[in-house]
């Protein structure tokens, strides 16, 4: 992998495509699985061999083959068992060993049946691809609304979170969609619920060639021959300590009432110690003190947030139980940020 900001996609060797007969079994026809060349150079540059490579949406196994043909360990999860099924059959036809494959959405699964993974690769499924097969509560080709398919990968990938290790990375190949004359952001809606987990990196523009088609006056279709890879990282980013400290203050001034607990109130008390993070609040769990303290800092140039959603004021407290905290951050001018997490439950 070099440093341009664009990688056109290698075709195929024959030898790593989907086999015609599986393909023809996958509910899917064997479309929006992925190719091995598009994985390869990212299992590469962001594994080391023998790490173990995770596919949260292992599909067909293409993730799970590039990341074996490159010395990794591959392991999945798929909530489709017939899919799972077919993944065995493609490494038997290769003569590879069978990778391990759950057969369950990783948001389920418990610490014991989900190793720690150096890097998370994945092709997400796509909202409104009228999916044929089980319809299963996890299947996100079946959401039923665009939100739901947010929520589904929000889960997934919050989940992931917990299984990185620090300093590991998670790569999610996305593209915007196209339904029914409008276009969906899937890849910028899904790029801020990885901001929400992780620290986004990059982003690289996956490219492959098809002939171009002549547009009628004020025609806006694409042929969507692009596709982003989306790179964040589980890493812990410096905050602006002392813009936080005198914003703790000001907040306190301004008659709030919270408890400051975890890495930042260890830093106060010792300064040479583990740099924060962010600074963690515990608040009162009612609308009425969250609500004028979000409304508080939303005036001071804060953007407000629940896990990657954006949260609307005034604040209407029901749908976010069960969250456990607000995510409120600012980053000015010079790209220094203070970050709080206000905890109430």
């Amino acid at each position: 992998m070099d440093s341009r900001s664009w990688m056109p996609l290698v075709p195929e060797p024959p030898e790593h495509r989907l086999p015609a007969a599986l393909a023809a079994r996958d509910p899917l026809g064997g479309r929006d699985i992925g190719w091995v060349t598009q994985m390869r150079p990212f299992v590469r540059q962001f594994s080391r061999p023998g790490d173990t490579v995770f596919d949260p949406f292992a599909g067909a196994g293409t993730t799970l083959l590039a990341a074996q043909l490159e010395g990794r360990t591959a392991l999945g999860c798929e909530v489709d068992t017939a899919r799972v099924a077919l993944i065995g059959e493609r490494f038997a036809q290769l003569q590879l060993p069978a990778p391990r494959v759950m057969a369950t959405s990783c948001d389920r699964s418990d610490d014991t049946a989900l190793p720690p993974f150096a890097l998370c690769l994945t092709n997400v499924p796509y909202f409104g691809c009228r999916w044929p097969g089980a319809d299963t509560p996890d299947q996100l080709y079946a959401s039923d609304s665009y939100a739901a398919h947010l929520d589904g990968l929000r889960a997934v990938f919050h989940r992931v979170s917990q299984r990185l290790p620090d300093g590991g990375f998670c790569v999610a190949m996305v593209q915007n969609l196209r339904l029914d004359g409008r276009m969906l952001p899937l890849a910028f809606d899904l790029a801020r619920i990885l901001g929400s987990l992780f620290e986004l990196q990059e982003e690289r523009l996956i490219v492959y060639e098809r002939m171009p088609q002549a547009l009628e006056a004020f025609d806006t279709h694409t042929d969507r021959s692009h596709e982003y890879a989306l790179i964040a990282r589980k890493q812990r980013s410096p905050v602006d300590l002392p813009a936080t400290a005198a914003l703790l203050e000001s907040l306190r001034a301004a008659g709030h009432r919270f408890t400051l607990f975890g890495s930042f109130a260890r830093w106060l008390d010792e300064p040479a110690g583990v740099t924060p993070a962010d600074a963690d609040l515990r608040v009162q769990a009612d609308e009425a003190t969250l609500g004028v303290l979000l409304a508080d800092l939303h005036r001071r140039g804060f953007s407000l947030q629940s896990w990657g959603d954006a949260v609307p004021l005034p604040l209407r407290l029901a749908p976010y139980r069960g969250r456990h905290y607000f995510r409120a951050e600012r980053i000015d001018r010079e790209g220094a940020r203070v970050r709080l997490d206000l905890c109430y439950e």
